[in-house]
């Protein structure tokens, strides 16, 4: 069993992307989720990955995941930030697609 987690878009400047507050996208260890219809910044996503994706493996969240740390997207005058939230096993989609 792994962890799946929401990156949900909590605040920002602006973004050149067009995203808005309330966007995410779903990541486990198997993969990213983005809700059918919607798009999200890969440069976003690239900077999630790295601090998240090595804590998905287990089969509970660590106490980083679990503390809902707030990262933000690599364009700083974007300030975007996004609120990383552990998903329960039941809110976990089962279709999986690239970000796009």
């Amino acid at each position: 069993m792994s962890v799946t987690v929401r990156c949900t878009v909590e605040s920002m400047n602006y973004s050149a992307c067009g995203l808005e507050v309330g966007d995410h996208f779903d990541l486990s260890a198997t993969g990213v989720v983005v809700p059918e219809g919607k798009k999200f910044c890969y440069f976003a996503i690239a900077n999630v990955l790295p601090v998240v994706l090595g804590r998905l493996d287990g089969a509970g969240a660590d106490d980083y995941l679990s503390s809902s740390p707030l990262l933000a997207c690599p364009d700083a005058p974007e300030a975007v930030r996004m609120r990383v939230r552990v998903l329960d096993e039941s809110a976990t989609p089962t279709i999986e697609r690239t970000a796009g």
